[in-house]
């Protein structure tokens, strides 16, 4: 019979060779959470953001937030000038905060209206994500206040979402900052930010 050696050699040929058939069959484990999560990004203001856009607007200790599409959209009017759009706040002066966010407003408006909230609604961001909108009156503020920071301001003016009543919407004036109603016909300035 075999002696220890030889036998401990020809099962290791043995074991060798039913690892070599078994061997184009591997089984991968991915995580799936817990201890081996990827980590959370907290962001900064001036930061790249998730979508590629640049963050204006933090919270929740940079985990949460506002980014900027990096270039302007278009010039778009904001259109239904003579309607009042269902579900839209009548923001009637400029100390209202609009209850509504940009999100819940441009698709509201994009139906109803299409114009500059429909421009802001299809843009491509640039790793490829398409939930943008256009701001409300405060986001856009936020905007207007990091807009060195986010530069490529092409306008003077930009639409908010936030609608006045019939004839006209809140915009804000980068110039100067201020915001005031405008008539809904107007072309104006777009530009798409997302939450994240």
């Amino acid at each position: 019979m075999f002696k220890y050696p030889l036998r401990a050699f020809v099962a290791l040929i043995i074991l060798l060779s039913i690892s070599s058939v078994y061997a184009h069959n591997k089984v991968v484990v991915i995580p799936l959470g817990g201890d081996d999560a990827p980590a959370s990004i907290e962001y900064a203001i001036g930061d790249s953001g998730p979508a590629g856009g640049i963050v204006f607007h933090v919270t929740n200790g940079g985990l949460n937030g506002l980014e900027a599409a990096p270039v302007d959209q278009a010039t778009a009017p904001w259109n239904c000038f003579g309607t009042d759009v269902a579900s839209v706040d009548n923001i009637a002066c400029a100390g209202t905060p609009d209850s509504n966010s940009g999100a819940v407003n441009t698709p509201l408006i994009a139906v109803a209206c299409g114009g500059a909230a429909a421009v802001a609604a299809v843009y491509i961001w640039p790793n490829g994500q398409t939930d943008g909108f256009l701001p409300n009156k405060e986001e856009l503020n936020l905007l207007y206040a990091q807009r060195n920071v986010v530069g490529s301001f092409a306008s003077g003016y930009y639409w908010s979402s936030s609608e006045g009543n019939g004839g006209n919407a809140w915009l804000q004036v980068f110039v100067v900052g201020d915001q005031r109603g405008g008539n809904k016909d107007d072309p104006l300035g777009v530009r798409a930010v997302r939450a994240f």
